[in-house]
């Protein structure tokens, strides 16, 4: 093969993939995922008492969403975890979002009357399949640029306030 044409190849090659990761890297949409260092995906979810959560809409504050069923035990420890981490950290956003597909429609406002949450509480399995929920509880903490800072399973009050100090 000719060194010229072997060198407009190379250079062919070299230009189309420069200009797919500077076409990729400009888009919002090829930075979302669902791991941490990754824009967070939104979500909107129907709660209780005719409420709703759009991740979107809380750009700018720290979030921690709460992956949960009605009948965890785990999922019980981890908001008793959450509302002592509210009384310390009230200006963080938090949502209990419930991701049972077999849900009784009482049985969600029955726990968060049980659970005493002073946040919102929904249900969407469809939000759960979004991130990937697999085990329970899952939590994961956004900070206030739609930035995934934190995605783990049961987290203690003292673990979870060192992440939000951290990105606060």
């Amino acid at each position: 093969m000719d060194r010229r044409v072997y060198a407009a190849v190379i250079v062919l090659v070299v230009a189309s993939a420069a200009a797919y990761l500077w076409w990729s890297g400009g888009s919002e949409e090829s930075n979302q995922g669902i791991a941490s260092g990754k824009r967070a995906v939104n979500i909107v979810v129907d709660g209780l008492n005719n409420t709703s959560f759009d991740l979107r809409s809380h750009r700018s504050e720290v979030v921690v969403i709460e992956f949960i069923t009605t009948w965890c035990r785990t999922c019980m420890i981890q908001t008793e975890e959450l509302k002592r981490f509210q009384e310390e950290f009230s200006g963080v956003v938090i949502a209990s979002i419930d991701v049972d597909v077999n849900l009784n429609p009482w049985a969600l406002e029955e726990w968060a009357a049980e659970m005493g949450t002073r946040w919102f509480v929904g249900h969407s399995p469809e939000a759960g399949r979004t991130y990937g929920v697999y085990t329970l509880p899952t939590v994961i903490v956004i900070d206030g640029k739609g930035i995934i800072r934190y995605r783990g399973n049961y987290t203690p009050f003292d673990e979870l306030k060192l992440i939000v100090q951290q990105i606060q």
